[in-house]
C-alpha cells in the first residue's frame, strides 16, 4: 500500500514537472513577440508566410501549380514545385480550425507555431527518452535540457516561421512511436501512430518530389 502511494506521487510530481518544463519552454520562446510584437522575422519565415497566405488564399490546386515571377527576377520560381509545403498546409489547418472557436489572423497562427511546436517537442523527446531508457526520471530531465538548448530554441522561438520548428517536432514524435511501438504484444496501435508521423514528416519532401516528375 505505501509502495503504490510512492508510486503515486512520484508519477504526480513527473507531470508536474513535465507540465512546467513544457509551459516555461513556451515562454522562453515568446520573447521575440513580447519584445517586438506580432511580427514575423528574418528573411526565409517571410517568404514562408508569403507561401502560407498564399495558399490560404487560392487553395491546394492552384498553390502546387504557383509560379512566382516576382522572386528570382528576371526568371521567377515555380514555387509550389520547389517549397516544402508541410508548414504551410499545417498553419493554414490550424488557422481554419482556431477560427471556428476564436478569430485569429493567420499572420498571429505563423508567428506562433514555432512557440508552439517547439514546446510540445520538448514533451515528445521527453516520452522518447522515458521508452529508450526505461527511466521516467530520464525523460523528464531530456525534455527539460531540450526546452533550454540554444541550437533549438533559435529555430522555435516566436516569429521565426521556418520548416526547422515543424520538422523537430515530427521527427521526435516519430521516433518515440516507432520505439513504443516495438515494446511488445498489443503495440501494433502505436505502429499505425507510427506510420501516420512518418508520412506526415516526410510528405513535405515526396510531395514536393512528386510534382517536379
Amino acid at each position: 500500500m505505501k509502495s503504490m502511494a510512492y508510486s503515486t506521487i512520484g508519477t504526480l510530481f513527473r507531470i508536474v514537472c513535465l507540465y512546467y518544463v513544457v509551459t516555461n519552454a513556451y515562454e522562453i520562446r515568446l520573447f521575440a513577440i513580447r519584445t517586438y510584437g506580432r511580427v514575423i522575422h528574418e528573411f526565409d519565415p517571410w517568404f514562408n508566410f508569403r507561401a502560407t497566405k498564399y495558399l490560404a488564399e487560392n487553395g491546394w490546386t492552384k498553390f502546387f501549380r504557383w509560379f512566382d515571377y516576382k522572386v528570382w527576377y528576371p526568371l521567377g520560381r515555380p514555387v509550389g514545385t520547389t517549397i516544402y509545403p508541410g508548414m504551410q498546409i499545417l498553419s493554414v489547418s490550424l488557422w481554419k480550425v482556431l477560427n471556428w472557436f476564436q478569430a485569429i489572423s493567420l499572420n498571429d497562427v505563423c508567428v506562433f507555431v514555432p512557440a508552439w511546436l517547439g514546446a510540445t517537442s520538448s514533451l515528445w523527446l521527453g516520452l522518447l527518452t522515458a521508452e529508450a531508457s526505461g527511466s521516467n526520471h530520464a525523460g523528464v530531465i531530456a525534455a527539460a535540457i531540450y526546452a533550454i538548448i540554444p541550437a533549438h530554441i533559435m529555430r522555435s522561438v516566436g516569429g521565426g516561421y521556418d520548416n526547422e520548428s515543424v520538422a523537430m517536432d515530427c521527427m521526435c514524435a516519430t521516433f518515440y512511436f516507432w520505439i513504443r511501438s516495438i515494446r511488445g504484444k498489443g503495440s501494433w496501435k502505436i505502429g499505425v501512430l507510427t506510420g501516420l508521423a512518418y508520412v506526415f514528416f516526410f510528405s513535405w519532401l515526396s510531395t514536393t518530389r512528386a510534382r517536379l516528375t
